[in-house]
């Protein structure tokens, strides 16, 4: 055991962790620890030209691979540029660590230069904010910070280091591995009592639902709700936000919930007297929260990683606190003991296969449309022809973007990236360029309004600078849609800060070294998007559509 650089120390305890990139802006501050990365292939510096670019990226990469991730901020303002990138880490569960290079411990509480209090800034916004005070503590912080990010429902941590503990210190290069200092691969089992009751009351339902959340996608859990639609004749519908829980392709699969998603789904979810909600808080936006989507005498089995969420939102019948994929398992074990072949229900698959034929027949029937400028919904047909299988999908904020979440159909997990309940605008080009480095293998796709892509579109530098394949894909309304909807709706057409003059998108791309195209008829959406696919470099396709405002998906109630 000997000495090295605590800046050196720093990045030795990342590689322990696997980290393979650090997603930050160099500062001052940070000096002593991005310049370990000089010349290394194992570990590299992933420059952005915000902080905010750096934390998307970082929360693309994590939601893309299952892994923690890391970005690298200094003091001050540049910490504090990470504030939007890590509400929607904390609403997406995604094991961010941010460690943020901090003024001297000597300007600390003095209202010196940069000097804030970046830990209570950023206590609501993580699982974890914590200030190292003494360097011989660095090490035990960064093994907790990956240790509380990574346990339980995943979620951001901050780790402020101030510049004199690492600056000209040393650390020790003894180095512990990720299973010596927090549990790996852990599954929470569930309640055998409480899974009993579950398997009973689902072996009862005579129209039975599963509710797909974000915690199978987490837990790896897809095949096995799977599994259990199929051995009890339930109905599939995924929480708004998370698709890519369960296969659309499925015979049992419905559609989406959500004002964005399918009428059809609110229909079955309606219908159903019994929904397991596996790995999900039931979310706002699957359910607004009411009894308008979900019926006020359905039975709800709930499982969920996180305590707290358990009958946080409605009432339930059964409550189980666990992993998705373990406590799957065990009711899949439970069921088949009690009844050796499931619960067979052809009344009920015939009933919500009859209402998933709807909401194809219903999509089918935009293929019709023409219109020039074209419409948003021609667009969907088109691009989903080009999409590779297990091509990934970031999805912005916007009405244009927000309308193919009823309209992209999701085959594998870990393949559906958006706002997560968040909301923030912009967000989908930094995350698309995350996601590609986390599985450079797959196609990475983000889709954009006009208004969204502008507030991070300065981050194609970096993909150019770092070579970062995506394809991103910009509908052209040219207006605030979801602003300018209300203000029509509501404010008798007074349009303020709604009506957008942009730049040929594609002209932009050009001007930072990335290729554009620009697409003016739908069938030329599927060629020109494998084309840019084909050519693996950072690309960007603008098409110009019609302002188009539609009303929410319909509720029973």
């Amino acid at each position: 055991m000997s000495e090295i650089a605590a800046g050196q120390a720093v990045i030795e305890l990342l590689r322990a962790e696997g980290v393979e990139y650090v997603f930050g802006v160099t500062g001052l501050t940070t000096n002593s620890m991005v310049t370990q990365m000089y010349g290394r292939e194992d570990i590299k510096f992933i420059d952005t030209r915000h902080e905010e670019g750096a934390i998307l990226m970082a929360y693309g990469y994590s939601k893309s691979t299952g892994k923690p991730s890391v970005c690298m901020t200094t003091s001050g303002p540049g910490t504090i540029n990470l504030a939007g990138g890590m509400s929607l880490a904390l609403k997406g569960r995604a094991p961010v660590i941010a460690i943020a290079g901090d003024t001297a411990m000597e300007y600390i509480g003095r209202d010196g230069s940069q000097a804030f209090d970046l830990v209570n800034v950023f206590k609501p916004l993580t699982k974890m904010a914590v200030q190292a005070n003494k360097t011989e503590r660095v090490p035990d912080l960064i093994r907790e910070a990956f240790r509380v990010a990574m346990w339980g429902k995943q979620g951001p941590v901050l780790l402020d280091i101030p510049r004199d503990l690492l600056d000209q210190e040393t650390l020790s290069d003894e180095m512990l591995s990720p299973d010596q200092y927090r549990t790996v691969n852990a599954r929470t089992s569930g309640d055998l009592q409480a899974v009993s009751q579950a398997a009973n009351l689902l072996l009862s339902a005579e129209r039975p639902l599963l509710l797909a959340g974000g915690g199978v996608v987490d837990a790896e859990a897809s095949a096995e709700a799977v599994q259990l639609a199929e051995i009890l004749d339930m109905a599939m519908v995924p929480s708004y936000g998370h698709h890519d829980a369960i296969p659309n392709s499925h015979p049992n699969y419905i559609g989406p919930p959500g004002g964005r998603g399918s009428g059809e789904a609110h229909e079955a979810m309606d219908r159903a007297d019994v929904i397991l909600a596996l790995g999900t808080k039931i979310n706002q936006a699957s359910s607004s929260w009411d009894y308008s989507v979900i019926n006020e005498d359905t039975k709800i089995i709930q499982i969920d990683i996180d305590p707290i969420e358990i009958g946080r939102n409605y009432p339930v019948s059964v409550g189980i606190v666990g992993d998705a994929q373990r406590v799957a398992q065990q009711l899949i074990e439970e069921v088949l003991k009690m009844s050796v072949d499931g619960k067979t229900n052809n009344i009920w698959k015939s009933e919500f296969q009859s209402i998933a034929k709807k909401r194809i027949e219903r999509l089918g029937a935009e293929k019709s449309l023409n219109a020039n400028p074209m419409m948003p919904q021609q667009v969907y047909p088109e691009l989903t022809k080009a999409l590779p299988k297990g091509c990934m999908v970031t999805i912005d904020a916007g009405v244009a973007p927000g309308l193919s979440y009823d309209r992209i159909f999701f085959e594998e997990p870990r393949t559906m990236f958006n706002y997560a309940g968040q909301g923030a605008l912009g967000m989908g080009f930094s995350v698309g360029l995350g996601t590609k480095l986390g599985r450079p293998d797959r196609t990475a796709v983000s889709l954009h309004g006009d208004g969204g892509f502008l507030y991070t579109c300065g981050e194609l530098n970096t993909a150019v600078r770092h070579n970062i394949p995506s394809v991103s894909i910009v509908l052209n309304n040219n207006c605030m849609g979801a602003e300018k909807s209300q203000q029509k709706a509501l404010h008798n057409e007074k349009y303020v800060g709604v009506d957008l003059e942009n730049p040929r998108f594609d002209k932009l791309a050009e001007v930072f070294g990335a290729k554009g195209y620009y697409v003016e008829h739908p069938s030329e959406i599927a060629d020109v998007v494998s084309e840019a696919v084909k050519n693996n470099e950072p690309s960007v396709i603008e098409i110009p559509v019609q302002e188009y405002f539609p009303p929410s998906a319909p509720t029973p109630r």
